[in-house]
């Protein structure tokens, strides 16, 4: 399926934009127009974290985090706990609603059974492209392809225009890492 949905959410409403995978994409290092803002906040490292989005309605950010038993492993009934930093007010953590869950931000996952402690997760909003949650140097890491490369995936950008009564998603950056080189790789997935 070539197909990317993206949810906003909007004052609690949310809305489907349908996406197409792009064929032009840049390097991390180019600055392409409505990316994200240097002076976003980046949420704190932990030992646990995987990857984070960010929109550009405001500074509050969807936190993904590896959900992991005493023993380290990943818990096979929920590998990763999604919750928001509400940095536009207070900064705490916060739930996800019902209808953020299983709408926009939520995802499934399903064992990696050539992997051991391995999982492939798709988010709820973007069932095209495959996340692969696994360890490496012990440690809990979420990996896709970007530009043709595998990659840590560190943080997705979601840009859209409010100007009718659904917000309108324009495009969506997703940002990594090379898990060989080190090189950091963007790339945009522009709305049709």
């Amino acid at each position: 399926m070539n197909r990317f949905i993206i949810v906003f959410l909007f004052s609690g409403i949310f809305s489907f934009g349908a996406m197409a995978q792009s064929k032009a994409s840049a390097p991390v290092e180019e600055v392409l127009p409505r990316s994200r803002p240097k002076d976003f906040p980046v949420p704190p490292k932990k030992d646990n974290s995987l990857f984070y989005i960010q929109r550009n309605k405001n500074t509050n950010t969807i936190v993904y985090d590896a959900n992991l038993l005493s023993d380290g492993s990943y818990d096979p009934s929920k590998p990763i706990d999604v919750y928001w930093l509400r940095y536009g007010s207070t900064g705490d953590r916060a739930e996800l609603s019902w209808l953020q869950r299983t709408f926009a931000y939520g995802y499934k996952a399903k064992e990696d059974r050539n992997v051991k402690d391995s999982y492939w997760a798709t988010l709820t909003a973007y069932d095209g492209r495959k996340i692969h949650l696994e360890k490496k140097d012990g440690k809990p890491v979420a990996t896709m392809t970007i530009k043709g490369k595998y990659c840590r995936l560190t943080h997705i950008w979601v840009y859209a225009e409010e100007t009718g009564a659904w917000p309108n998603v324009l495009h969506v950056d997703i940002h990594g890492v090379d898990m060989i080189t080190g090189k950091p790789y963007m790339e945009r997935i522009n709305n049709k």
